[in-house]
């Protein structure tokens, strides 16, 4: 199959079709769990807001988030779910923005519900959660008591009473349809209502932080800085209440990211120029590559003559590196992947298998994730109790080496 092309898309705050293309950006598919098999990441002439170009339509990433999520919670039995840190901090500083404890709080792609729980062990106890996943929506009611409902942001449905507070943490990345995006916000507040939006800060994205141009995964079609945040929401008539940087943990990763606290006003007022993502962008990418040819080579040298690997991991970082050149599909046996929605297709004509078709293979295992090599290191040990050679990439004392049991 071809490399898919798509009709140029303006850029999502000021409609420009003026752009510097900055990077291109490759992946392998999955047989029939695939977004798309890359873009290219530009900076608007106009505005210059960061964002992907060359990408299908938004009826494709809608389908994708419903059948294909990753951002539920496990279900486990025993003691009472552990909220994370990161959605207290977030809980807390939302907070400060909501003068009334009976406010209506609808927060759009909840995924597990864990940062509505925080908000209801501060005492807002009018919640309600939006996800199109259906296992995210049972994660959110039975883990945390969460009531959700089955909806992207374009299909939540009309209710008599009007929202106070939205609130989207690690979703406007992901929306190709920006305008009407925040047309919803509109449609859903009364007027006077908040908007509490968090992303990753491109203008401080940094390559030692992830695995080599994690930030610009298969998800991610937009890039936003402080300046471009606000810009999306000052040309849609909201008012700016207050914006700032943070560094949130991920997994075992940790993300530079902005916010911003915004007030439906209907006063649509000028964009300001972005100063800073073409510059951190640029900078991201320089270092990205420096750090993606030590990553090859790790890969290259894990292997004896002839050897032949199982790799765990059919996201982002896996690939982007099959369409790379990183890995090479003869040297590899079998992908395996927990992710149920992954397992039994395909990647370039290789079976995804899941952690329990492991037991008899002997084969080394490269962890093909930054993120989460801990705990895959940790499920194969511990959980599985399998004795392949693993073969880690960002252990900094031992990069590339190979770990036996």
């Amino acid at each position: 199959m071809g490399r898919q092309h798509f009709p140029t898309r303006p850029c999502p705050i000021c409609g420009s079709t003026l752009s510097v293309l900055l990077f291109r950006q490759s992946f392998a598919r999955l047989t029939s769990a695939s977004l798309m098999d890359g873009y290219n990441v530009v900076i608007c002439r106009d505005c210059g807001l960061g964002f992907a170009d060359d990408i299908p339509p938004q009826s494709v990433f809608d389908e994708y988030y419903r059948d294909l999520s990753k951002y539920e919670d496990r279900i486990t039995g025993g003691n009472e779910p552990r909220v994370e840190q990161r959605f207290r901090d977030i809980a807390g500083l939302v907070a400060q923005f909501i003068s009334n404890p009976h406010s209506r709080i609808l927060e759009i792609g909840c995924a597990s519900g864990g940062l509505l729980k925080a908000l209801v062990d501060l005492g807002f106890h009018n919640v309600l959660g939006t996800d199109p996943s259906p296992s995210c929506i049972r994660a959110a009611r039975e883990l945390h008591g969460i009531p959700v409902l089955a909806a992207n942001i374009f299909t939540i449905p009309d209710t008599k009473d009007e929202y106070d507070f939205l609130v989207l943490t690690g979703v406007m990345e992901h929306i190709r349809d920006l305008d009407r995006a925040v047309g919803q916000f509109r449609r859903l507040l009364r007027k006077g209502g908040r908007v509490y939006l968090e992303v990753p800060d491109a203008s401080r994205y940094e390559a030692r932080l992830d695995a080599p141009f994690q930030e610009f995964s298969i998800e991610h079609i937009n890039f936003f800085s402080q300046t471009s945040l606000a810009n999306l929401m000052r040309v849609q008539g909201f008012r700016r209440l207050g914006t700032g940087h943070v560094m949130r943990p991920l997994h075992e990763v940790t993300c530079p990211s902005v916010f911003g606290v915004f007030e439906y006003a209907a006063e649509d007022s000028a964009i300001e120029k972005d100063p800073d993502t073409e510059a951190g962008l640029r900078l991201y990418i320089e270092d990205c590559t420096k750090e993606d040819a030590r990553i090859k080579l790790a890969i290259q040298q894990s292997l004896t003559p002839g050897e032949r690997m199982i790799v765990w991991g059919v996201g982002t970082h896996t690939l982007r590196l099959l369409a790379n050149g990183g890995l090479e599909p003869a040297r590899i046996l079998l992908f395996v992947d927990s992710n149920p929605h992954y397992q039994q297709q395909e990647v370039c004509g290789i079976p995804v298998v899941s952690p329990r078709d492991l037991q008899a293979r002997p084969e080394p295992i490269l962890i093909s994730s930054r993120s989460s090599q801990r705990a895959i290191q940790t499920q194969i040990r511990d959980s599985l109790g399998l004795k392949n050679p693993l073969i880690l990439l960002y252990d900094r004392e031992e990069t590339g080496n190979r770990a036996d049991a």
